[in-house]
């Protein structure tokens, strides 16, 4: 009897030595404006949840923080790891740009902007009247979205521990504006595909200049508080916010933004942004490398078996993803910055849970 009440003991303490551990948790009801249920209820595979989550716990991810899936609008499994908690604001990285991209488009809603096709020095009048380079004064709204302005830019080359990298000098520079506005041009505008965080810089002081709201006041407002993302951390330096990385935000909040990209831009009946905008976000622009392709700063991919998938990530291991054809939402926290980050392989595994995955994944969905 003796021997059975330590193993008793030492089992709970083994299930309750680390709440992020390795054990399954249920997603609690907290009344913030998400709808929970259970993996049963949902018919996911429970085996392979079980062993992915013990390969997160143990490691084989690197750093992960967290890992949130909703199915069919109720988050089935909410797990935290190491650092993670529910109630912590995450640093999102370049997820930041997903939220800008869904802000652009409520400003066109609400007919702050008129025209994706007006060349993004119109807002600028001083810079318009001083710039001589005529390619740059072809640079439109749609060509900062879809990274394609043609700046001359590279924050992929050199690591971003070396200073001589673009992203790191930009962090370093006051008036980010300014200096993204004076780049230099090296293509044509809308031609190629370059990875480039000033664009956001601009597209939120666009927001700025037409609705006489910094992006944050504008977000809280038209997103942020009908989603109920109530805490979160958007950095900025002298009145220039950090469009292209600056947020921080629970997952849940993260969870939320996708269920609604999910829904077509509604809550319930209500509108936040329109469906139209939603689905030229998500409209293949432009090939990144295949199997990748540029949105509205959002990416689209097929898996390996042909499942087309909508995300935005950042550095680190961030992810908000949106699967349509399986209903299903799922992000990712990490801090895996300098490290490899083998996002693809966990969102296989993520995907594999579904019960109609082998059913979704033909050969004839490539």
């Amino acid at each position: 009897m003796k021997k059975i009440a330590i193993a008793f003991i030492v089992f709970i303490c083994v299930s309750c030595s680390n709440e992020n551990g390795n054990t399954l948790q249920i997603p609690e009801d907290i009344n913030d404006g998400v709808s929970v249920s259970s993996l049963e209820n949902h018919d996911l595979d429970t085996l392979l949840l079980s062993q992915l989550n013990t390969d997160i716990y143990n490691g084989m991810y690197g750093e992960i923080h967290s890992l949130l899936i909703m199915k069919d609008n109720e988050l089935v499994v909410e797990q935290y790891y190491r650092e993670g908690e529910r109630d912590k604001i995450h640093f999102l990285a370049s997820v930041t740009k997903g939220f800008v991209a869904i802000l652009i488009g409520i400003a066109m809603d609400q007919g702050y902007i008129d025209s994706l096709n007006r060349p993004m020095l119109d807002y600028f009048p001083e810079y318009k009247e001083a710039e001589k380079d005529e390619q740059k004064h072809k640079v439109t709204i749609e060509h900062l979205l879809t990274m394609t302005s043609g700046f001359e830019w590279d924050e992929s080359t050199l690591p971003f521990t070396d200073p001589n990298n673009d992203g790191v000098s930009m962090d370093a520079v006051e008036d980010k504006l300014d200096a993204s506005l004076k780049l230099k041009m090296d293509t044509v505008p809308g031609t190629k595909y370059v990875y480039c965080g000033p664009n956001d810089i601009i597209l939120g002081e666009i927001i700025k200049e037409t609705s006489k709201q910094n992006i944050e006041e504008f977000a809280v407002k038209n997103l942020f508080e009908p989603l109920q993302i109530n805490e979160y951390r958007w950095s900025s330096n002298n009145g220039i916010y950090h469009t292209g990385g600056g947020l921080w935000m629970k997952s849940r909040g993260m969870l939320k933004f996708g269920r609604l990209l999910l829904n077509n831009g509604k809550i319930g009946n209500t509108a936040i942004v329109s469906k139209n905008w939603v689905d030229k976000t998500f409209t293949p622009y432009i090939e990144m490398k295949k199997p990748l392709y540029m949105g509205y700063q959002w990416r689209n991919i097929h898996s390996d078996e042909g499942l087309l998938s909508y995300f935005v990530s950042g550095n680190g291991g961030q992810i908000i993803s949106i699967v349509p054809d399986l209903n299903m939402v799922f992000v990712v926290t990490a801090d895996n910055r300098g490290k490899s980050q083998p996002l693809k392989e966990l969102a296989e595994r993520v995907l594999r849970i579904h019960p109609d995955y082998k059913m979704k994944t033909t050969p004839n969905k490539k």
